[in-house]
């Protein structure tokens, strides 16, 4: 038998390896929470922590009312996620209406224990009729947290919001690491 070649045991022992690596080493099924608002003025609290690979998403359509935007999401974060990413999309006009739908959006990330800010969103520009932001690589730790998406509703309104966790890079660092050791135990056992 060639050293490329692996026998059907030891195809087996190597499937079986990968398997139970992944297995132990890969997160759990990520989890979405949404928040739907259909009024200007609302506020939630979710129950459930969002770990490492959720993702929280506020969905706002209000076509009943006009002007001022406070809508409020209050949320944990548990201990498995140690970095937060965002993005906004928002409907700033369209061919069948006159001006602007919802102007001056700002999206905030508050420590809801401290009220100190955590992320605040970054502007990325418009196009088709419709405004995106942005939240990049913001630092968390495990607590009680409050987005927070202020403007100002001129005719209908369209806010959708998604908020991602993800662990420490030394988490993906780690799994490498551990697929690696099953390599070089495959190739050990083969020579």
């Amino acid at each position: 038998m060639s050293r490329s070649a692996l026998s059907k045991p030891a195809f087996r022992r190597l499937a079986l390896a990968l398997v139970a690596s992944a297995a132990f080493s890969l997160p759990a099924l990520a989890d979405t929470q949404v928040v739907t608002f259909n009024v200007l003025n609302a506020s939630a609290t979710l129950g459930t922590p969002f770990s490492n690979g959720d993702n929280l998403r506020l969905n706002t359509l209000v076509t009943t009312e006009t002007g001022p935007l406070m809508q409020s999401i209050t949320f944990t974060v548990d201990g498995s996620a140690s970095i937060l990413n965002g993005a906004a999309v928002w409907e700033v006009g369209t061919a069948d209406g006159i001006g602007p739908r919802l102007i001056g959006v700002n999206l905030d990330i508050f420590n809801a224990t401290t009220s100190a800010l955590v992320a605040s969103d970054s502007f990325a520009g418009t196009l088709a009729g419709f405004a995106t932001s942005t939240f990049a690589n913001t630092n968390i730790s495990p607590g009680l947290y409050r987005l927070v998406a202020t403007g100002t509703g001129i005719r209908e309104s369209s806010l959708d919001v998604t908020v991602s966790f993800i662990p420490e890079p030394g988490t993906y660092a780690l799994m490498l690491a551990g697929l690696g050791v099953v390599g070089l135990m495959v190739r050990r056992r083969q020579a």
